[in-house]
């Protein structure tokens, strides 16, 4: 059996040491990647358990390759999040086919129930 791999895409700070902490207690492999040519790479390369991706810097890209994504592999659970609350933005996440979107005033630290929650369904 293969070990579960959790890809993020511009995640920093403190949502990045609650991913790291979750892939810790569930021996994952946290794949952390700012780069947008090495996310796309893992993401047609490696089997990936989930995909999380912040919507914040470069809009375009981000949803673009939220939209590659969920295209290239349909049956993996993405999570976006947002810093900030956008209920427009977030509307976008789920259309271009985001399982989970987390904006404010959701609070952050939800990422931990909902990877739990991803990281559950793939167990046998």
């Amino acid at each position: 059996m293969q070990q579960a791999q959790i890809l993020t895409f511009g995640i920093e700070g403190p949502l990045a040491q609650r991913l790291r902490e979750v892939a810790e207690a569930r021996r994952c492999w946290l794949r952390e990647t700012s780069q947008l040519s090495a996310c796309r790479n893992l993401l047609q390369s490696s089997p990936m358990s989930a995909f999380v991706l912040l919507l914040r810097h470069d809009l375009d890209r981000e949803l673009a390759l939220l939209d590659e994504a969920h295209a290239c592999l349909p049956g993996m659970p993405i999570v976006a999040v947002g810093d900030t609350d956008h209920p427009v933005l977030a509307g976008l996440a789920w259309e271009l086919g985001a399982t989970f979107v987390l904006f404010p005033p959701t609070p952050i630290e939800t990422i931990s129930d909902v990877m739990d929650r991803i990281l559950s369904s793939e167990a046998p």
